[in-house]
């Protein structure tokens, strides 16, 4: 299978960004940054230069006469180049026909942000769809969709009985799918279709439940993995191959969202892990997948003082932020200007300035507050009291 990866993107005069040129590299790009800084665009563009369709999504930037976007991208070794423009910005108005490179289009898969599902009464098992370049082009636009995971498996899951039935590499990925349903939580696992209902069962700590019955995260994150799967295979036959042999490229938008910390680490892991051939372009606000990705897997965006949007330089080492706290990514990485909620820093400033000004009374009160405000190993709570019993000498 060819190899398939995005090198670099420039956007100028789409959406809300000016002007701004991204590289990529091969396996993991965390795209991250604040609200409205346009990591949902720059996805977005990637996935237009490979539909075949009119756009509703991307308009031009209000201030310049037309938008354009250029993909310098690798083909199995060689260096290719696409571009495409976009002249409308009226939501209601004429949009942009974009058809560039929609022959490509089996290699994206597109995840936006959307990933939900609702319980599927599926009263028969369908054959596999026709993955044509159209269908796949179209799913650049729209993103891979969750309706078709629970056929897909259960149909694989029912030929897996029949010997020779199913490819070696049909039987793998089903195993893999399998597999999927413990990685966020090791007490989760797949346990069995119902053949009466065509329902799959996954046992829990509290008991066995319905696939569709998971959490909001737990589906999340099913619709990620099994979606890559199912996806791989409908669009990869003669032959098939295994998802681990997959080497274009997924697009995924906030994928961190409905995820626990832990099980937002324990997603990137997966991902790596199935995907070792892949390029991952993926979008977060999650200071935990930050924590456990590599420095070159992070692509960190902020503003500037002109209001564009840069990449910024991060001083780092070679195991990225791993040895970093949550608190520290927040503030340098992510850009929190503060992780104190608005009232403890509004306090803390008004003890310091009584402690400097020599005001007792303000600073006995404002520490007072501090203290039950803290959390109770919190290490400035002994450097408080050290700052109070100095104030109680000096009364």
């Amino acid at each position: 299978m060819n190899k398939f990866a995005i090198e670099k993107i420039t956007i100028q005069g789409i959406g809300g960004i000016t002007n701004l040129e991204l590289p990529f590299k091969n396996g993991l790009n965390l795209i991250c940054g604040t609200n409205g800084i346009g990591k949902t665009t720059i996805l977005e563009c990637i996935s237009h230069a490979f539909i075949r369709n009119t756009t509703y999504k991307l308009k031009k930037n209000v201030n310049v006469q037309k938008g354009t976007c250029l993909l310098t991208f690798q083909d199995n070794g060689e260096k290719k180049n696409t571009t495409y423009t976009l002249t409308h910005f009226n939501p209601t108005g004429e949009s942009d026909f974009i058809n560039k490179m929609a022959e490509y289009s089996q290699n994206i898969l597109f995840f936006n942000s959307q990933r939900s599902f609702e319980y599927q009464n599926l009263a028969t098992i369908s054959r596999d769809p026709d993955k044509s370049l159209s269908q796949t082009a179209s799913e650049a636009y729209t993103g891979i969709s969750a309706n078709d995971i629970k056929n897909w498996f259960i149909q694989r899951y029912m030929w897996s009985a029949h010997k020779d039935a199913l490819k070696p590499e049909q039987l793998y990925n089903l195993n893999i799918g399998k597999n999927c349903f413990n990685v966020l939580d090791s007490a989760v696992c797949f346990s069995k279709v119902i053949p009466d209902t065509n329902d799959i069962m996954v046992c829990t700590q509290q008991g066995e439940v319905y696939f569709e019955y998971l959490s909001s995260g737990y589906k999340s994150c099913m619709y990620i993995l099994l979606g890559i799967i199912k996806e791989i295979e409908f669009r990869f036959k003669n032959p098939y191959i295994k998802v681990q042999d997959f080497t274009g490229i997924i697009l995924i938008d906030e994928i961190d969202v409905h995820l626990h910390p832990q099980w937002q680490e324990n997603l990137i892991k997966a991902l790596k892990n199935l995907l070792p051939k892949a390029q991952i372009i993926a979008t977060t606000h999650s200071s935990s997948m930050i924590q456990c990705a590599m420095a070159t897997e992070i692509i960190p965006l902020q503003f500037d003082d002109n209001h564009n949007i840069i990449v910024k330089e991060l001083t780092t080492s070679k195991y990225g932020y791993q040895g970093w706290s949550i608190e520290e990514i927040l503030t340098e990485v992510m850009g929190m200007k503060s992780i104190h909620s608005e009232l403890f820093s509004s306090m803390l400033t008004k003890f310091d300035k009584a402690i400097d000004n020599g005001d007792i009374g303000t600073a006995k009160s404002c520490y007072a507050e501090l203290d039950i405000m803290l959390h109770p190993s919190n290490p400035l709570r002994k450097m408080l009291e050290i700052e109070m019993i100095g104030v109680d000498s000096n009364d």
